[in-house]
């Protein structure tokens, strides 16, 4: 094989036919692709948390050491699958390596979410029989799901768009479409070196869904108002143009007749912070507008001309401990089982195996914390593989991301000051400041704090302490 690169990365994302790329590479005898070696909650193959030698925690400590090994275990050149939720470092590390060969596989995002959620439906992620194909009837398509889902897409193609460009490197650019082709698949072992062509595609693997997109959703017009709004041009092409939209403006609150809009840092729910903003606006809180695409917090400024705009930090430590107890801490939340998992096996985090059906006592709540507060400061400077979760990211990178849409006209703050400063708010918008004050339930923080939960949140949140001027937590 020719030794232009020292291995391959495929950028991909699920239901866009990696496995199918896979295993058409694989059948070339001097290529081997080892699976999503930087799934950040197993290694090359659900379930494997040791690879190689190697575990979760070793992979995490060094992720180059399992690059070094797979070269070494592979004829010929090796290489894996990276998705968008995959350790960053390797995406970053890959993109600026010129003996890295790229793929970057796309497909159009409406596809591959319509896909994901079937897959789910059925609990079939891959068919390599039809006789064994699982009916599913035609689901829901969910416009804020797919909003979320359009978020972490969008920014990881520009991402490597970027990449490339700064790093002044190409990379082979296919699209689901493109895999029907023979000489497509022959094509992308060239790029690599490889010196065999496949004669026939391999076949064992068979596409789940292939009707078309009426049959598989029930609410085709929400589905075509969603995407109204999207340019259709080159979407999933590489490179795409960064959406000016998404989950965040989901998250907006305002009030039905007051000019006043809340946009929160996201944390625990219910949010205390309604119930004062329905308390001043005079209705109830699940009157209060939510669920705002740009479009309707357009036509909402302009029936409000003289609104105003305010959100609320929170002290870091009482925020991480927030996540951490409404998150992580419960073994229950579907959505966070796989980075708990995580934390457990390649952090040693000391997390109970099943919460709240077992007690955790106080120092065995102290210790969990601080595990996961020490987890925090890789995880904050994006050198973890697992998520940076908008429940505990930093408070300056949030507002950062609000400032594309709307900037708040009033920053407040959490404490001894907040009830008069949301007098003030009120007075602002000619309305008497109800009598409640919004309070966060800290008094499990409380119990367990002290100087080295203070030194950790400080080491984790440096940036947050710096810009905000927070002193030491309270309560």
């Amino acid at each position: 094989m020719t030794q232009r690169f020292d291995y391959f990365v495929i950028f991909a994302g699920m239901r866009t036919g990696s496995n199918y790329l896979e295993r058409n590479l694989n059948a070339a005898p001097d290529v081997r692709s080892f699976g999503e070696l930087f799934n950040p909650y197993f290694i090359a193959h659900e379930g494997q948390e040791e690879y190689l030698g190697l575990s979760l925690a070793d992979r995490e400590a060094d992720p180059n050491a399992l690059v070094t090994r797979v070269r070494a275990e592979a004829t010929g050149l090796a290489g894996f699958r990276l998705f968008h939720d995959h350790d960053p470092r390797m995406r970053a590390q890959a993109l600026a390596d010129p003996r890295a060969a790229k793929i970057v596989l796309t497909r159009n995002p409406l596809d591959s979410f319509v896909s994901y959620q079937r897959a789910l439906a059925s609990n079939q992620w891959v068919l390599t029989d039809a006789k064994g194909q699982v009916e599913t009837d035609a689901i829901p398509f969910d416009p804020e799901a797919f909003a979320a889902f359009m978020g972490p897409y969008t920014a990881f193609l520009t991402d490597i768009r970027q990449g490339l460009a700064r790093a002044g490197q190409t990379a082979l650019t296919l699209r689901y479409e493109d895999l029907q082709d023979l000489d497509v698949i022959n094509g992308a072992l060239a790029y690599l070196g490889s010196r065999h062509r496949l004669p026939r595609p391999e076949r064992t693997l068979k596409r789940q869904n292939p009707e078309p997109l009426e049959t598989k959703v029930t609410n085709m017009e929400e589905l075509r108002e969603a995407v109204a709004a999207l340019d259709p041009f080159g979407l999933d092409q590489v490179p795409p143009q960064p959406v000016d939209r998404g989950p965040a403006v989901r998250s907006y609150v305002a009030c039905p007749g007051t000019g006043l809009l809340y946009l929160p840092m996201e944390g625990p729910q219910p949010d205390p912070v309604l119930d004062w903003m329905a308390a001043l606006d005079g209705c109830a809180p699940a009157d209060l507008i939510t669920g705002m695409r740009q479009k309707d917090l357009r036509d909402w400024r302009a029936a409000h001309p003289d609104s105003r705009t305010f959100t609320l930090l929170r002290h870091p430590l009482a925020r991480a401990y927030t996540a951490f107890v409404t998150r992580i801490l419960p073994s229950d939340l579907q959505s966070y089982a796989e980075l708990r998992h995580g934390l457990i096996a390649a952090y040693k985090v000391p997390l109970p195996p099943r919460y709240p059906a077992e007690d955790l006592p106080q120092q065995a709540l102290q210790k969990a914390f601080r595990g996961f507060l020490r987890f925090l400061k890789p995880n904050l400077a994006a050198q973890t593989s697992l998520r940076i979760d908008p429940s505990w990211m930093a408070q300056t990178t949030v507002l950062q991301g609000m400032a594309q849409v709307a900037l708040p006209d009033r920053i407040l703050r959490d404490g001894p000051g907040l009830a008069e400063d949301l007098r003030a708010l009120a007075a602002e918008l000619g309305r008497p400041a109800p009598d409640q004050v919004p309070r966060f339930d800290t008094s499990g923080l409380d119990a367990i704090h002290g100087p080295e939960l203070e030194k950790l949140a400080r080491t984790a949140y440096a940036r947050d302490f710096a810009t905000f001027g927070f002193q030491d937590y309270r309560g």
